[in-house]
């Protein structure tokens, strides 16, 4: 995908953090989760299921291990949950979720492109400790942000291209609502084990 090409799907307006799933405001023990997380996940089974990637059943269980993960403050991923389910943590796990991810992808507006090696780029330190809220939903669904030019050019990178798009958008609307920064956003797919370790280097 090139870098100059914008994703323009939109997303809730409503300031970040905001609102948080009815079901989450009762226990108060559980972590607050932003309404935006709870609409891309179900935005994102909704896609699972259309297109025979997975059942109901499996979209039932797939949300109480991701929203369950959330509450605790964990980062989880509906695709990576899907293919543990399907393949548990073997040697066809990584294949699995390459099947899920590239499916998905295929059947968006936008196709990102698969860059492996975008998960040795250096995270973004002091973007993160500028705006907490949008590292929170990028740790919560583990979509780092691979790369930041002065906030003119933002790269986003995930095996999941659909909660790519969901930060994506989310950044997008924070920094028209805080600067006068208008950000072209990019973002690439990346396989699992290079998505897996670049999970771990931006969000220890």
């Amino acid at each position: 995908m090139n870098s100059s090409q914008k994703i323009t799907q939109s997303i809730p307006e409503q300031p970040l953090g905001s609102e948080v799933h009815p079901e989450i405001e009762q226990n108060p023990v559980a972590q607050e989760v932003p309404i935006l997380l709870e609409h891309a996940l179900i935005r994102n089974l909704a896609i699972l299921q259309q297109h025979n990637l997975a059942s109901a059943e499996d979209c039932s269980q797939v949300a109480a291990i991701v929203r369950g993960n959330w509450e605790k403050g964990k980062g989880s991923d509906p695709i990576d949950v899907l293919a543990r389910l399907r393949s548990g943590d073997g040697n066809m796990l990584d294949t699995s979720v390459e099947m899920i991810a590239a499916k998905v992808a295929s059947s968006l507006s936008f196709i990102p492109t698969r860059v492996p090696f975008a998960g040795r780029l250096i995270p973004p330190t002091s973007f993160y400790e500028k705006y907490p809220q949008i590292t929170q939903l990028a740790r919560l669904m583990k979509v780092p942000v691979s790369y930041t030019e002065d906030l003119d050019v933002i790269g986003i990178a995930s095996v999941n291209p659909f909660f790519a798009n969901t930060l994506a958008e989310a950044i997008s609307g924070e920094l028209r609502a805080t600067s006068p920064v208008k950000p072209i956003m990019s973002a690439v797919r990346l396989d699992y084990i290079g998505w897996v370790k670049m999970c771990e280097k931006h969000f220890k």
